[in-house]
């Protein structure tokens, strides 16, 4: 937007600036155009955009924030179908468990996750957001980066990797299953597998745990808190508070 109101400026003075700086772009690195071309490397309509650029003609808005959000977006679509459990991946994860659709009637590249819209206490909103991006000492999780640690949940009998599916859903713990039995209206979904009795499903996909966590109940959240509070309870929570670069998978 700047780059076409400098076009149409009536200012003779700044015409020159702008022409005199996408002379030197070549052999100035840090101009203002050399950064400008520099930043239309992956959109779609690169090639469009500098030549456009480079003969002084105004660059098509809508086109260009079409392009620039498809960027954005990349890094969502990368990922769209791996399953969490045979890659570890926090962008998967997050990805698989809760991603809703890209709305293409707005201009916002996403949308904030409704909790964030919520009036929730500080204790809710940390504990909902370190589940959401692994942020916490589940099995899963530390096992990538403590080898002497094991994927399986040490809190059932169960034998299966503790993951965000298996908390939510399958874990046979006398505290995870009076909490669910708590909130047991939020397993509706689950009404054929799922009783007072039997507050657990006998197994869990990646889609069951996305389905129960996009419905729209805002009693979810502190259902996932205070799980958070008994899966996580005497865990040293240190290292999931350090900073990592763990969001394409462990180090090597």
């Amino acid at each position: 937007k700047m780059y076409n109101s400098m076009l149409r400026s009536n200012s003779e003075t700044l015409r020159r600036v702008l022409k005199a700086d996408l002379n030197i772009h070549s052999r100035e690195p840090a101009c203002w155009t050399a950064q400008v071309l520099d930043a239309f490397q992956g959109l779609r309509r690169c090639d469009s955009f500098v030549q456009a650029l480079r003969q002084g003609t105004p660059i098509p808005i809508k086109e260009f924030t079409d392009d620039l959000r498809h960027r954005l977006r990349a890094v969502w679509r990368d990922v769209e179908g791996v399953n969490p459990r045979d890659t570890y991946s926090k962008l998967a994860t997050y990805q698989s468990l809760f991603a809703v659709p890209f709305d293409h009637n707005v201009r916002a590249p996403a949308r904030l996750p409704r909790h964030m819209h919520l009036d929730l206490s500080p204790h809710v909103m940390t504990n909902v957001s370190r589940f959401r991006l692994r942020a916490h000492t589940l099995k899963v999780e530390t096992a990538a980066w403590d080898t002497r640690n094991t994927l399986l949940c040490d809190r059932c009998s169960c034998d299966e990797i503790q993951d965000e599916a298996h908390a939510l859903l399958v874990c046979r713990d006398a505290d995870v299953c009076a909490l669910r039995r708590k909130y047991a209206y939020l397993f509706n979904c689950f009404s054929g597998d799922f009783s007072m009795e039997q507050p657990f499903l006998q197994q869990a996909s990646v889609q069951d745990a996305s389905d129960f966590l996009l419905q729209h109940n805002n009693k979810l959240f502190s259902f996932v808190s205070e799980l958070m509070d008994i899966m996580l309870a005497g865990e040293d929570q240190s290292q999931a508070d350090q900073p990592n670069s763990l969001a394409e998978g462990p180090p090597v």
